[in-house]
């Protein structure tokens, strides 16, 4: 059987053969390994240098200049409370709202009453309104509404 392939000529051939003995070079040669450098001695600033001392971002870096205090500007906005409207009566001209802050007391709360720095400010139908050091923020109903009708009184009880 013949091959298929032509026969190669002597030169691709010795191509061949040197770039298989430089990669067997390559792979058997001894390398030196050498250990690990030192670690560069700690960088001296010179005198004068505060800059490099403190991160460029620092609050304490320069003096303040900005309107109104530091304490204000980092306070931020007071965290919104964390409330959640329970439930809504309307007896008439009174408004009620069950609100439940966390703390576990459940309490009908009236406009003007509240707990820690939050007041009710307003009680609709859907949504009640309460004040936070000024600030106001909208929470909605979200439950069902129910009509609440007593029951009738049992004969053997009207005398």
């Amino acid at each position: 059987m013949r091959p298929r392939l032509p026969p190669t000529g002597l030169i691709p051939r010795a191509l061949f053969g040197l770039a298989a003995a430089l990669a067997l070079a390559a792979f058997a040669w001894p390398v030196r390994i050498d250990p690990t450098p030192s670690p560069a001695a700690p960088w001296t600033e010179p005198p004068g240098t505060a800059a490099l001392q403190r991160p460029l971002f620092d609050p304490g870096r320069r003096a303040w200049t900005a309107r109104g205090s530091r304490e204000t500007v980092a306070e931020g906005e007071p965290p919104r409370p964390v409330l959640k409207v329970r439930g809504i009566r309307l007896d008439g001209a009174v408004s009620h709202a069950l609100i439940d802050d966390g703390s576990g007391d459940r309490t009908w709360l009236k406009a003007g009453e509240g707990r820690g720095d939050w007041r009710v400010t307003a009680i609709t139908p859907e949504h009640v309104t309460v004040d936070q050091r000024g600030r106001r923020f909208t929470a909605a109903f979200m439950g069902p509404p129910a009509t609440l009708r007593p029951k009738p009184l049992d004969p053997a009880l009207r005398r």
